[in-house]
């Protein structure tokens, strides 16, 4: 064989050599890029709750580990959906195990149990969103209605958010988070949760919603200067000049659409009230304050019972919810009595608000 024949097989050898390790290459290359569109490495950040948050996100905080997440996604056609997330945090005694639940629907259809799922949105203490958005959180819940455009058979789509932690110490779960939590950062979380779902489902045009400031609490202004102060402020509930160790009360939020207190009696909360006029938030009350007034005088539709109190007016052609749920505390007054209480909180909020008097006096 001929020195020129080897050197040439030599040559196609080396040549068949590069081209298959240019395939490994782009192969591998390709690979790479189809897991980093997967989020199946750590080329990507990982997203949690229907890619609602980021791992680095406002949720998490340094050193926790352990995370789990069970997921039911939105989709086109399928218009709820459940995210429950877990993990652990903090080191030694400050162990904890943190519990998160988002889900998307648009609560029971039957009155009884429709109106127990909304007692549970409204937990007292609730924040609006800045805005004028259609939801409200608490330090570590809240709810965000999605655009009428999403809504089910006639209800609203709503996106809620619970959390609660237990220490490892082993003592009885409670509300929120241990560190880190506040109205704002809950607002946040619910925002980004609401605008992944509506684009999930496509169920929204709208651009999408934006947290523009941070949600504020304002003490309420009395109407009347000259009426003695009442609890959360407002006269005629109770009175807040009397000393009562037995008694807090507590304003959550107070706008000329969204105004929101509780009374707490030995220890626990024995009576809260709301009153609310964003659209979108009202909506979810409808059909359950039927075509009769509350009693003989009153401009206004619903009830008011010793449990509680639910009606919905015309507040200058705005229409507007005002209602009163009762609690295990007692504070020993008419406080914690809606047949006492209830029409003191519509007169004096009424009149704040600009709406013409509910009732006859």
């Amino acid at each position: 064989m001929s020195y020129s024949t080897l050197r040439d097989r030599g040559r196609s050898g080396r040549k068949g050599r590069v081209l298959t390790g240019l395939l490994a290459i782009a192969a591998l290359v390709a690979a790479l890029v189809a897991l980093w569109q997967t989020q199946s490495t750590p080329l990507a950040r990982r997203s949690y709750c229907w890619g609602a948050w980021a791992e680095d996100g406002g949720l998490f905080h340094r050193g926790d580990h352990d995370r789990v997440a069970e997921e039911s996604a939105p989709a086109p056609g399928r218009p709820t959906g459940l995210c429950t997330l877990r993990w652990r945090g903090g080191q030694g005694s400050g162990a904890y195990e943190q519990r998160v639940e988002l889900r998307l629907g648009t609560g029971p259809h039957e009155a009884a149990a429709r109106r127990a799922w909304l007692d549970g949105l409204f937990e007292g203490g609730d924040t609006a969103l800045p805005g004028r958005l259609p939801g409200f959180t608490a330090a570590g819940s809240g709810a965000l209605v999605l655009p009428a455009s999403c809504d089910v058979g006639g209800r609203p789509s709503v996106v809620t958010f619970t959390s609660s932690y237990t220490s490892t110490a082993g003592r009885a779960a409670r509300p929120g988070f241990p560190v880190g939590a506040s109205p704002a950062n809950t607002g946040a979380l619910l925002v980004s949760a609401a605008n992944r779902a509506a684009k999930a489902t496509g169920c929204s045009s709208a651009p999408p919603m934006r947290l523009h400031a941070r949600a504020r609490t304002t003490r309420p202004v009395r109407v009347n200067p000259g009426a003695s102060p009442g609890r959360c402020a407002i006269p005629g509930l109770g009175d807040a000049s009397a000393p009562d160790d037995r008694l807090t009360d507590t304003v959550g939020s107070v706008h000329d659409d969204f105004q929101t207190c509780g009374v707490s009696g030995d220890g626990q909360w024995a009576a809260r009230f709301t009153m609310v006029g964003r659209p979108r938030i009202v909506a979810l009350f409808d059909g359950l304050t039927g075509d009769s007034p509350p009693g003989p005088g009153w401009r206004a539709h619903g009830r008011i019972d010793a449990t509680g109190a639910l009606i919905r007016a015309d507040c200058d052609g705005r229409a507007t919810v005002f209602t009163m749920r009762t609690g295990p505390g007692r504070t020993h007054t008419g406080l914690d009595d809606p047949r006492r209480s209830f029409p003191a909180f519509v007169d004096a909020v009424g009149e704040r608000i600009g709406c013409a008097r509910l009732r006859a006096r």
